[in-house]
């Protein structure tokens, strides 16, 4: 224990260590992040070989045909409305120029005053220009028109198309669904594959150097893989299944660490007794049943570990000898003569305050457990 002590290294090379380990470990899930993102990359089920298993093929072709040729209609259509616009546009000119045109012959005529030969070609030009575009705004009305019989007829056919192919494909979805969940889960074996042999290696090397120097190192490698596995498992795994290996897993973690605590209490190793009888020490209370000591001036005192403290002492002194002290409660020896310098020594901890004299340590018997 003591040479443990002496190499823990200043505190700020301790958070250095755990900086570094925390590093370590978020370096690690990103490393196992992109393996496993390259593995979760594989091809999975094709929609379309799905689907042509259920449906004919010339039925999907002819929905495709349908679509096409309507869209193709629809974009004529558009051309032809919009050049109707611009012919009525222009008729709609024409019109106001030889209505013009009339009224200056009409004034003309009334002042006696004959047409040019230029006046009366302007007004001819005027009136054959107008002719001419409501022929082609005729003609343009019967195109759209065709085209919306048309369009009525492949809709028609797109609507019967459409109804067969919603009734199939459910089972088209069904199956691909199944496909993309039976994809998934091997995905999830390959990554759970991968990740195994490095499951066992965090599981070894925290049996084998949890308590060692290398600890943080084992921490962090042990955490980043835990962190990668519940995370496939979540990602992959139905949720219901997840739910029960994660309470599962959380059952066993937490009743082993319950049973770890409860077998330090049976059986305290010797670091955990020791560091315990210091701090009862400390607190001038019994290490075994936290029954006060009161000798020298507490000898009639009261206080607990929160007031120790605080308490003041009494100023008058006491007769009492410093000297051998025995728990009235529990009969525990608490303090001894020590067989180096004869002066009194705490009986619980392993080296002598004044000469420095160290014993091997003795726990208390059962009763202190």
């Amino acid at each position: 224990m003591a040479k443990s002590n002496l190499n823990k290294g200043p505190w700020t090379h301790r958070l250095a260590v755990w900086v570094f380990a925390t590093a370590f470990g978020v370096l690690i899930i990103w490393a196992l992040g992109f393996i496993l993102k390259d593995i979760g990359n594989l091809e999975g089920p094709d929609y379309e070989a799905v689907q042509a298993q259920f449906i004919d093929k010339d039925v999907l072709d002819r929905a495709d045909d349908l679509r096409k040729e309507i869209e193709t209609i629809e974009v004529e259509q558009a051309d032809l409305r919009e050049q109707q616009t611009v012919l009525r546009d222009s008729t709609s000119e024409s019109q106001r120029t030889m209505n013009q045109l009339l009224d200056f012959q009409r004034l003309n005529l009334e002042q006696e005053v004959t047409p040019s030969e230029a006046e009366q070609q302007a007004l001819a030009e005027s009136q054959q220009l107008f002719l001419a575009n409501q022929r082609r705004y005729q003609a343009l009305n019967q195109q759209i028109a065709e085209r919306d019989t048309q369009l009525r007829e492949l809709r028609g056919e797109q609507r019967t198309i459409e109804d067969e192919l919603t009734e199939k494909r459910p089972d088209v979805q069904e199956e691909y669904d199944r496909l993309v969940e039976r994809n998934n889960l091997k995905i999830a074996a390959i990554k759970l594959g991968v990740l195994m042999p490095l499951i066992l290696l965090a599981v070894w090397l925290f049996l084998k150097l949890r308590g060692s120097t290398y600890k943080p190192m084992v921490y962090a490698f042990d955490l980043a893989v835990a962190y990668r596995v519940i995370d496939v498992m979540h990602q992959y795994f139905p949720s219901i299944v997840f739910k029960y290996i994660l309470i599962g897993t959380c059952i066993l973690v937490v009743g082993r660490i319950l049973y770890v605590l409860l077998r330090m209490v049976a059986n305290p190793k010797q670091d955990w007794l020791l560091k315990q009888y210091r701090d009862a020490y400390e607190r001038f209370l019994c290490p075994v049943c936290d029954y006060p000591i009161r000798r020298g001036p507490r000898k009639f005192l009261f206080w607990t570990r929160r007031t120790v403290h605080k308490m003041a002492l009494p100023q008058d002194g006491t007769d009492d000898p410093d000297g051998s002290y025995t728990c009235p409660m529990c009969s525990t020896k608490l303090f001894e003569e020590c067989p180096s310098c004869h002066k009194t020594r705490h009986s619980l901890l392993p080296a002598c305050s004044h000469c420095g004299d160290v014993k091997v340590f003795e726990p208390p018997g059962s009763e202190a457990l």
